[in-house]
């Protein structure tokens, strides 16, 4: 049972983000050998990359011939996925957007407890 004091003790969250990353055909790794040698020193070191700064890697990261990098990660403060992406170097050849997400479940709680506006 929490205590009154308890309620200004700060409780840590675990938070979902989605981390997509967009470059230009200039910089990929396929066709800029620059980017392509970053990738292949970062790309084995990314697990432990995430793990020494608190990131758990859900899923990917994956990357297609669309120039997007995509992954899924969890962590109990944003600055530690920030750290993650500084760490990886993933964005120095890609514009990186952090999405704090939630699932679907919590998505429509959140539809339950707010009224709409029109």
């Amino acid at each position: 049972m929490r205590g009154v004091g308890d309620a200004f003790k700060p409780r840590r969250v675990s938070v979902v983000f989605v981390l997509l990353g967009t470059h230009n055909p200039e910089v990929c790794p396929t066709s800029n050998a620059t980017t392509r040698n970053l990738m292949m020193q970062t790309g084995a070191e990314i697990p432990a990359i995430a793990e020494r700064n608190s990131v758990k890697i859900v899923a990917g990261p994956y990357v297609n011939h669309e120039h997007l990098t995509v992954a899924i990660v969890e962590a109990d403060k944003a600055e530690n996925v920030d750290r993650f992406i500084l760490d990886s170097k993933l964005n120095q050849w890609n514009s990186m957007r952090i999405l704090p997400s939630r699932t679907t479940e919590e998505g429509m709680q959140e539809l339950q407890e707010t009224e709409p506006i029109f």
